[in-house]
């Protein structure tokens, strides 16, 4: 009868162990694809605050472009400044969908995968890494394909 009540108490703690871990994780989640949201795709696709990046992405933030065979690394501060270069030439809004493709984290770090669509079509797809500091996750580099 020990040996019963053993099993079920072990198993009793496996399944809430596991539902708490698969909460936790979905929590994390949610947290990474809400600072990705806010502090990337609102500002810079649906012409929302710039000001929201710094929020999001780390100040030593690096974007990796590789541009009809060149390849440049662009700062955050350089980044935010071709943003408003380009809002400045008032050119026509199009409209913009993206998914979540793939969000992987272990601890501190991250990786995001996201399907940026323009006009029903895929345009980007970014590739994002994420460190999780003392004030929440904070995007470090990005790179993309461009179609």
């Amino acid at each position: 009868m020990k040996n019963s009540n053993l099993v079920v108490f072990l198993y009793f703690l496996c399944t809430v162990g596991c539902t708490f871990c698969s909460a936790q994780e979905l929590d994390e989640k949610k947290r990474i694809e809400k600072v990705i949201t806010e502090c990337y795709i609102e500002p810079l696709y649906l012409e929302g605050d710039l000001t929201k990046i710094k929020e999001g992405f780390h100040e030593k933030f690096t974007m990796y472009v590789l541009y009809k065979g060149e390849f440049y690394l662009t700062s955050r501060m350089e980044w935010i400044k071709n943003i408003k270069e380009t809002r400045a030439r008032n050119l026509p809004q199009k409209n913009y969908s993206w998914k979540f493709e793939t969000i992987d984290f272990e601890g501190q770090t991250a990786v995001v995968k996201l399907r940026i669509n323009e006009e029903g079509n895929l345009k980007y797809m970014d590739y994002l890494t994420l460190y999780k500091f003392q004030d929440g996750w904070k995007v470090l580099t990005k790179q993309f394909s461009m179609f």
